[in-house]
């Protein structure tokens, strides 16, 4: 009998044990890479000159202490809508932020909270100044990238008189992506974004244009979804002043369809505001 033959039954047994620490060691790993932190709010908007200072509560939800880093920067968004840091200039809001503390160490299960206040260097220009701070998880065990999950909180501060006025330069839906399609020019000095309500509902049950329309309530900002495929408040990303973006909201319809639909929306952008209805035929 030759002594290097091992037999299958073996074989079989070491590759269900490898492929076992393999499956254990990529859950591992997905455990890791799982977001432990959270942050609230998710936004601030303030007035410096009524109240100054303003705080964030940073929650630790797993079951480690926590190393976290805070830092700030100027930003704004590029054409594509996508987040671009700013170098800082005197009306930049990054620079007149006092945060304390910078650097927190939460044990599990935990918060903490951290302070933000505002103190011009100069007069700040009338309108809206604006600053990003990002809340840093740490990488404890020192290998690889020094950190974990990178989490920015949108800070604007207005100053003086406000104007936000905007104007509607498009608006459709895109049965496609499933998604509001809006094109806007922001003409004042502070951001301006599509605020409103939509409903989707199949074309057999939704009854005529006003009867869909009377479902939104854009002063309540609320929706009757009885029946609706989709329905709730728009999504927008906001639009900086001087700029001229489009911009999306979805509309999550997860059925798929095969007969025909309606989609209606009431929408106020700056001080306008918009009513429209989409009916997407299917199968016709």
């Amino acid at each position: 009998m030759n002594s290097s033959y091992v037999q299958p039954s073996i074989i079989k047994m070491v590759f269900i044990i490898m492929l076992g620490v393999l499956f254990c060691a990529e859950m591992n790993a997905a455990q890791n890479l799982e977001p432990k932190m959270a942050i609230s709010p998710s936004r601030i908007e303030m007035s410096p000159e009524k109240k100054a200072t303003e705080s964030i509560t940073v929650l630790n939800l797993g079951s480690e202490p926590m190393q976290v880093e805070v830092y700030v920067q100027n930003w704004d968004f590029d054409a594509n809508n996508n987040y671009r840091a700013l170098p800082p200039n005197e009306q930049s809001l990054d620079q007149w932020l006092i945060i304390n503390p910078v650097r927190l160490s939460i044990p599990a299960k935990s918060q903490q909270t951290v302070r933000l206040a505002v103190r011009p260097r100069v007069k700040p220009e009338d309108g809206e100044h604006r600053a990003m701070v990002f809340f840093r998880q740490l990488n404890q065990q020192g290998k690889g990238f020094n950190f974990k999950f990178n989490v920015g909180v949108p800070i604007y501060a207005n100053f003086g008189e406000v104007n936000r006025e905007a104007e509607l330069l498009g608006m459709e839906f895109d049965p496609i992506k499933l998604r509001f399609v809006f094109d806007v020019l922001s003409k004042g000095n502070a951001y301006v974004r599509p605020e409103g309500v939509f409903i989707a509902m199949k074309a057999a049950q939704a009854g005529t244009d006003e009867d869909l329309l009377e479902r939104l309530d854009l002063n309540k900002m609320s929706v009757n979804n009885l029946g609706s495929l989709a329905g709730g408040k728009l999504a927008a990303k906001p639009v900086f002043a001087g700029n001229r973006r489009q911009i999306t909201s979805p509309v999550p319809i997860k059925e798929i369809l095969n007969e025909s639909y309606v989609v209606a929306i009431k929408v106020k952008i700056g001080s306008q505001t918009f009513s429209e209805v989409y009916r997407i035929n299917i199968g016709e």
